[in-house]
């Protein structure tokens, strides 16, 4: 991804100033250690995807690729999957019945998305056909 590597490096940057902070008010090593520890980690992090790819520290849209991406704007399939997940764990700690519930809609979900998926194929076949 273009510019992915700015927002962690961003938030290592920040996490070394709450360290340096941590050093200077605490002083005990174990509390500082761990932080300095996050801020090593964090940056890292940060310079590992820069070397994967060197875009990664460049501003900016991405270059423009040969296919066609399609880009949804919603889907309930994917809103319904949720609240499903979340009456089945819902229904585990209450009640039987919105775990089963919870799977039916479910596995209606899970079928509303495969057909938004397909419908998507259809429509970016049919916009690079022209």
């Amino acid at each position: 991804m273009r510019g992915g590597a700015i927002p962690i490096l961003a938030w290592g940057t920040i996490l070394l100033v709450l360290a340096i902070g941590n050093w200077i008010w605490n002083g005990k090593a174990v509390g500082s250690g761990a932080a300095s520890a996050a801020v090593l980690i964090i940056y890292l992090f940060g310079v590992a995807l820069w070397l994967m790819r060197r875009e990664a520290l460049k501003r900016g849209p991405p270059e423009p690729g040969p296919e066609t991406d399609a880009v949804p704007q919603a889907s309930t399939g994917a809103v319904f999957i949720g609240l499903a997940i979340g009456m089945i764990l819902f229904g585990l700690a209450w009640s039987t019945f919105l775990v089963y519930f919870g799977a039916g809609v479910l596995i209606l979900s899970v079928g509303r998305l495969a057909l938004e998926l397909r419908s998507e194929q259809i429509s970016r076949r049919e916009a690079e056909r022209g």
